[in-house]
């Protein structure tokens, strides 16, 4: 049986984000295999990608996934908020930044026909550009990722009366779960003009670590925000930013220690 969050206003989220999740995945199978995006300009892209992550912040916000112990605060305060602050600066961090090391050490390949896109200056070798839309079609990625993680860890711990260590190895195998079933299910020959690795084997074996290396910093933390009490929004956007941080540090070490994977 699936362990909620104790803050009744986390877990009305938490089962709302993994209700969504189903939704906005066959939307996206559906584009990627019936090939429509081929023709699609850059506004069709930006409002695709802003209308699977819109329903995050939407559905919420109209009161359809509220939770009576917020009902009497101002919107700022909810906790849908604060989900989607914490993992829009997350986004926002491995989309600008991050993203270069996929392209440099994971020899990942962008393909989109699009001219809107929004990059480090400064970071990586290549300078390959990141289309904008995906920014937003990343929050509901990583809202899934991140929402399901922590229900599956909170989940395992208390039916498992899991230790810190058995937590920990919990940690490491969802995220490397995650990280190979993204590349699995995405680095495919139909979509090989839009998105690829250079060496999939390669990604997918030893690559589902450096990928990994993102959940392994932030789900432990994302499980801590909000559970035992509602945060500010500027504890929200410290922690995000704080795990960020730790991610590029990692990835950045593993760029250094070890190298390319292509």
């Amino acid at each position: 049986m699936i362990v909620w969050s104790k803050r009744p206003a986390r877990a009305a989220f938490e089962r709302f984000a993994l209700v969504y999740s189903p939704i906005w995945i066959a939307a996206m199978a559906t584009v990627m295999l019936t090939g429509v995006y081929r023709s699609w300009s850059d506004p069709v892209y930006m409002i695709f990608g802003v209308a699977l992550a819109a329903p995050l912040v939407l559905w919420p916000a109209l009161g359809m996934a509220a939770s009576a112990d917020e009902a009497q605060e101002p919107w700022w305060r909810r906790s849908w908020v604060r989900h989607n602050l914490w993992i829009a600066i997350f986004v926002f961090v491995g989309s600008y930044v991050c993203t270069h090391y996929f392209f440099d050490v994971a020899g990942m390949r962008y393909g989109f026909p699009t001219r809107w896109h929004l990059e480090a200056e400064l970071v990586g070798e290549r300078g390959e550009p990141v289309p904008l839309f995906l920014y937003f079609v990343t929050q509901a990625y990583f809202m899934t990722y991140h929402v399901g993680a922590v229900v599956a860890l909170r989940t395992l711990s208390e039916r498992l009366s899991l230790g810190p260590l058995g937590r920990a190895v919990v940690v490491v195998i969802l995220a490397y779960a995650v990280a190979f079933a993204e590349t699995f299910c995405m680095a495919v020959p139909i979509l090989a003009d839009v998105f690829e690795y250079a060496d999939r084997g390669r990604m997918l074996a030893v690559g589902s670590i450096f990928y990994g290396s993102f959940f392994v910093v932030s789900v432990p933390v994302f499980a801590r925000f909000d559970e035992d009490r509602a945060w500010s929004l500027g504890e929200t956007a410290a922690s995000s930013l704080a795990v960020s941080m730790v991610v590029v540090l990692v990835l950045d070490l593993w760029a250094k220690l070890i190298g390319g994977l292509s």
